[in-house]
């Protein structure tokens, strides 16, 4: 694994001159003439396969579709449509199937002024998983096959899917009944207070759209109450963090300050859209943040491994992140719940 976070511009264009069957882009904003100019070239003399994705905003309308799509397409470069609305903010290229370009950098011109980094590896594994993710948005009515699993598990698919899908009003109210709410509080033990969880919907950001939670009252339930009505113990949306402190306040005998630091690893150590303006040190913690998130991005067959388990699904929130949420959207949702 490679990380580069100056003249990235002509790192890309260099590994895109090394293709020898095909290139797969995805990015949000793509308006660097250099590069695409790169890609025609390329075309013309080795004659591969070239698919390109952008998202559907604004910038791309003006300076990528209406300045390049009609020598794009004369060229045989094919220039896909997202088969569905939302934002694509995804950032990568697969170069003959095996190696990956990804990171934070945009192909525009802008991006070559900004503090960005890519890391370059090369995996047919890891390459497939980002071809299929091109697939999801590309390809109609496209189902992965980390969501077949689960269309053939959905008291597991409802568990997750409540915990963190991105939920709409629209969509939310109409699968509202089946949504699970989830549970957290507090109860005596006989020596010190120990903390029940379920997952569920009072994890989720988007409880705001359900009613009846967003309106609760914060008072002490017990566990006959938990089903009763949508009150809670803990401020919404209850954090995993939450949990973690408690047990780590209440059974301080146990030492569980590595798992303390691992919950907060995401959100403290791997932002790479704030890196510090060191370049080394950009380009070390770009590396630390793929090599963990290829660790935790598993095949199908280790997932239903992963479900059979009963992993903890607040602890273990990656399992969400990186196999199921790349390849979800309102459509499947609905088909799901239906």
């Amino acid at each position: 694994m490679l990380a580069f976070s100056e003249n990235i511009e002509n790192v890309i264009i260099d590994k895109f001159d090394s293709a020898k069957e095909s290139i797969i882009i995805v990015v949000a904003w793509f308006t660097s003439p250099m590069i695409i100019n790169s890609l025609i070239d390329i075309k013309r003399y080795k004659n591969i396969e070239i698919e390109i994705l952008v998202d559907d905003n604004f910038t791309n309308e003006k300076y990528f579709f209406e300045r390049f799509s009609a020598i794009l397409y004369k060229e045989g470069i094919k220039v896909r449509k997202q088969k569905f609305k939302g934002f694509n903010h995804n950032k990568f290229s697969i170069i003959d199937n095996q190696k990956i370009i990804i990171g934070s950098y945009n192909y525009t011109k802008r991006a070559s002024k900004n503090k960005e980094t890519i890391v370059i590896l090369e995996s047919k594994e890891i390459a497939s998983y980002f071809t299929r993710i091109f697939k999801f948005f590309t390809v109609d009515n496209y189902i992965d096959q980390n969501i077949e699993i689960l269309f053939e598990n959905f008291e597991f698919a409802n568990r997750i899917i409540s915990t963190y899908y991105p939920f709409n009003k629209k969509t939310l109210n109409k699968i509202k009944d089946k949504i699970e709410i989830g549970a957290c509080y507090t109860y005596p033990n006989g020596i010190y207070d120990e903390i029940y969880y379920r997952p569920g919907l009072i994890f989720n950001p988007k409880y705001i759209h359900h009613n009846e939670l967003k309106n609760q009252k914060k008072y002490k339930i017990s566990m006959k109450d938990i089903d009763s009505n949508f009150s809670q113990e803990f401020s919404l949306p209850v954090k995993k963090e939450t949990i973690i402190n408690f047990q780590t306040n209440e059974i301080n005998n146990f030492n569980l300050s590595i798992l303390n630091e691992y919950s907060l690893y995401h959100e403290v150590d791997i932002d790479y859209d704030q890196y510090s303006d060191d370049a080394l040190k950009n380009e070390i913690a770009i590396k630390l943040f793929y090599k963990r998130k290829f660790e935790q991005t598993f095949s199908k067959s280790e997932l239903e491994k992963i479900i059979n388990d009963n992993i903890d699904l607040i602890k273990e929130d990656y399992i969400w992140a990186n196999n199921f949420m790349p390849f979800l959207n309102d459509r499947i949702i609905l088909d799901l719940y239906n």
